[in-house]
């Protein structure tokens, strides 16, 4: 709904109405997240069907400024459980996808490379493309995105022979991989923690971007946010 309404009212028209009802705190947070948000890395999120796993990688997203969460509903509906992400739905942008197709000719039309993530045995099979450990994944060379699979069935191979490399992190135990929500966790504070020390490249948000997601925040910040700035607008209507 939220964003119907960022279709109905200009970014700045949001802004300028909504500001005298936030505190100069709470704009400030915003500033400083939107200051450190980044559309540089991403993930795919293929058929999940589990809502905790839905919810958990979206909390991950947001608790390590990635904005973007792109997903593929082949059989089931991405529906993040708000209990688990705490909220962290509200502030990221969920795009939907119907085939793996459409997803990543719309990553790769941005410049995107685009990796499996894989178990460690799984990941070293790959065959006439390369697998390497998640740490030694080079951003220098560009904006990455990372394709999980759903539970259990992981990644078919029709996807894999998409993408253009397979990345997997180490298992030193008994164990042979781990939950898909704890892999994405992990992939992504280790693509955060290189994306802040890329020097030379510039990842962050353009200005229009940090602008309509400004505005998109304003009206998420405030409860019933949407209903107050219709009443906003038609008291300015009347006022004029």
């Amino acid at each position: 709904m939220q964003k119907d309404f960022l279709k109905k009212f200009d970014p700045d028209e949001i802004i300028a109405l909504l500001s005298p009802l936030l505190t100069e705190k709470r704009k400030e947070r915003i500033e400083y997240i939107l200051s450190l948000r980044t559309r540089f890395i991403t993930v795919i999120l293929y058929d999940l069907y589990h809502e905790h796993n839905m919810s958990a990688v979206v909390r991950s997203l947001e608790a390590f400024g990635i904005q973007d969460c792109y997903v593929i509903e082949k059989e089931n509906r991405f529906c993040p459980s708000p209990g688990v992400a705490i909220g962290a739905e509200k502030w990221i942008t969920i795009k939907r996808f119907k085939s793996e197709t459409s997803c990543f000719d719309t990553l790769r039309q941005k410049g995107f490379r685009i990796f499996a993530a894989d178990p460690p045995e799984k990941a070293l099979l790959t065959r006439g493309k390369g697998a390497f450990d998640i740490r030694e994944l080079n951003l220098e060379a560009g904006p990455a995105a990372i394709c999980f699979g759903k539970e259990l069935d992981g990644l078919n191979d029709h996807i894999r022979g998409l993408c253009d490399g397979t990345v997997y992190i180490p298992m030193l135990g008994f164990t042979e991989s781990l939950n898909v929500s704890v892999t994405a966790a992990i992939c992504l504070y280790e693509l955060r923690r290189k994306l802040d020390a890329l020097k030379g490249i510039d990842w962050h948000l353009k200005e229009d971007e940090k602008e309509i997601l400004r505005a998109y925040w304003y009206l998420s910040s405030i409860k019933r946010g949407e209903k107050i700035l219709l009443d906003l607008k038609k008291r300015q209507k009347k006022e004029g």
